[in-house]
């Protein structure tokens, strides 16, 4: 009896001592080694995003952090991010900064982020995993040549594929107010188009704004036509009948806001494609045609 109780005894004091060693390990533990993961649920992220208990402890009284998406190699934007408290329960939250982060990287209900703290640098490195529970991929504006754009802004992050193209059919070119170019249904899917008003087609050095129609697809759902100022995008470039017009994203700005419909949108936050034009002759514009184009009839919603 006596050596159970001793027995039990040391086994009191073991669990108490390798307690009291793993307080220890978890209060010298980094930062910077610190994660943790949220889902999307619908109607809780949009505008803010609540903090883990345990994080906002570690966080102290930091009230400003930093956001990437999480990578190596070409260095990423920065999206700075307020903390704020809720005004129930001593919640955090992330606030002002996170609704640009989230229509810039084209998040959507149930996609679950992994957040990794650096606290050195006061960043949060972000991977984004869609739908299909895989890690979701993106392209970055400028990515080859740094990371900054032509107008020198931050690149964003562009979600796939950031590029189509579209050989020019007659119904392209009707009376100046029925023209219109329907955008493959999985490009303005990748791209929020449903949640846009405005794109910017820039070509030539010069810049066109074209405001996007929004109609129902005979076989169901949504599809997106570049409509009011395409005519003058033709008429200005002279563009024809059998021509191969090339788009790619150079800006992915962020989403309009559907309270805010004749709000003008800001510079900055412009989607923007660059256009490259294939002539019938076999002439080409000034782009380098080596980029990976994909065209598919069936997408263009004809």
């Amino acid at each position: 009896m006596n050596v159970i109780i001793l027995l039990e005894s040391y086994a009191k004091t073991e669990v108490c001592l390798c307690s009291a060693a793993m307080e220890e390990e978890m209060a010298d533990l980094s930062l910077g080694d610190f994660q943790f993961f949220k889902i999307l649920l619908p109607g809780m992220y949009e505008e803010a995003l609540r903090l883990p208990a345990k994080f906002v402890r570690q966080l102290g009284g930091r009230r400003d952090l930093k956001l990437r998406l999480a990578g190596e190699g070409v260095p990423l934007p920065l999206w700075d991010v307020e903390v704020f408290a809720g005004e129930k329960h001593g919640d955090m939250y992330l606030g002002r900064g996170w609704n640009k982060f989230v229509s810039a990287h084209d998040l959507r209900d149930g996609y679950i982020l992994v957040f990794r703290y650096d606290g050195g640098q006061g960043e949060l490195a972000v991977t984004v995993f869609d739908l299909s529970t895989c890690q979701k991929q993106y392209v970055h504006a400028g990515a080859a040549a740094g990371t900054y754009d032509g107008d020198g802004r931050r690149s964003l992050a562009i979600p796939e594929p950031s590029h189509f193209a579209v050989t020019l059919r007659p119904c392209n070119f009707g009376e100046k107010q029925n023209q219109y170019l329907n955008v493959p249904l999985e490009f303005q899917v990748a791209h929020g188009y449903e949640r846009r008003r405005q794109v910017e087609l820039r070509m030539d050095g010069g810049s066109w704004k074209v405001n996007l129609k929004r109609s129902k697809r005979p076989l169901g759902g949504m599809r997106t036509a570049l409509k009011y100022g395409w005519n003058d995008f033709c008429v200005d470039n002279g563009l024809e009948v059998g021509d191969t017009c090339f788009f790619r994203v150079i800006r992915e700005g962020g989403c309009d806001d559907e309270e805010d419909e004749w709000e003008q949108v800001d510079e900055g936050d412009q989607h923007v494609l660059k256009v490259e034009v294939r002539k019938t002759n076999g002439t080409v514009g000034i782009v380098d045609m080596k980029d990976t184009i994909f065209q598919d009839n069936q997408m263009l919603g004809k």
